[in-house]
């Protein structure tokens, strides 16, 4: 039997047999000498039975946020710096010419 891993992979790889018919794709999964449990379970999309048969561990996934206190910070010593420079004055406006009637 060829790992099931690597079939997958080459299913996924091959638009063929990524939207072939599920007769076809069985035909396929048949001679690559997959174990019929494992067919099965590909050819129903069970999902859970394939992850017990390959016995693929739960995905976990831990993420981090920094927070808001950080960021906060720095707005604030940019705010800092920006207090020391002098705001330049605001350009004058155009004067108006000729009659507005």
């Amino acid at each position: 039997m060829r790992d099931p891993i690597t079939l997958l992979e080459t299913i996924g790889a091959d638009a063929n047999l990524m939207n072939a018919s599920a007769a076809r794709l069985d035909e396929s999964l048949e001679r690559a000498g997959l174990d019929p449990a494992l067919r099965s379970a590909l050819l129903q999309g069970d999902l859970a039975k394939l992850r017990q048969l390959l016995r693929a561990p739960d995905v976990v996934c831990c993420l981090i946020d920094p927070g808001k206190e950080e960021e906060e910070e720095e707005d604030d010593a940019e705010d800092e710096e920006d207090e020391d420079e002098p705001t330049p004055a605001p350009a004058p406006k155009p004067k108006l010419r000729g009659s507005l009637l």
